[in-house]
């Protein structure tokens, strides 16, 4: 009775790792995480990391606008792509920066900042696209307008 058993453990044993280093060595790989980002908020100046208020209108004479955001249940390496967006006849990146979180763990604080271009900010709506850079992550967009 044990013998039939022992065999069906060996058969499902050498499946896994069959099909597993198939997936492993150029077939199906995906970049999955449970990481989550919350709380972006935008502001004109920091309080260590984070900006106390959200504001959503800013002056054209702004010299600087940060957004800060929580990065939570984060793995090591993990990265955070923020794209700045400007809403003119059409909507076009301004800028962006990638962030690794290195060996940095669990709850993080991030932010990232804009200078005011030469010539003042263009009056209209903006937008930063806060997004993991894995295949499951749903990014999290921060709309401001300057007036």
């Amino acid at each position: 009775m044990r013998k039939p058993i022992i065999i069906s453990v060996i058969v499902i044993v050498a499946i896994f790792f069959i099909l597993g280093g198939s997936f492993g060595e150029g077939g199906c790989q995906f970049n999955i995480s449970t990481a989550k980002l919350s709380d972006a908020k935008i502001c004109t100046s920091l309080t260590g990391n984070l900006c106390d208020q959200d504001n959503l209108v800013l002056p054209a004479s702004t010299p600087m606008i940060y957004v800060t955001c929580m990065l939570k249940y984060a793995a090591a390496n993990t990265k955070v792509k923020f794209s700045w967006m400007y809403y003119g006849d059409t909507k076009f990146e301004i800028d962006n920066v990638v962030l690794d979180t290195g060996d940095k763990v669990s709850d993080l604080e991030l932010h990232s900042n804009l200078p005011c271009p030469d010539g003042g900010w263009p009056t209209g709506v903006y937008e930063v696209v806060i997004q993991i850079q894995t295949d499951n992550a749903k990014p999290l967009i921060k709309q401001f307008n300057i007036n």
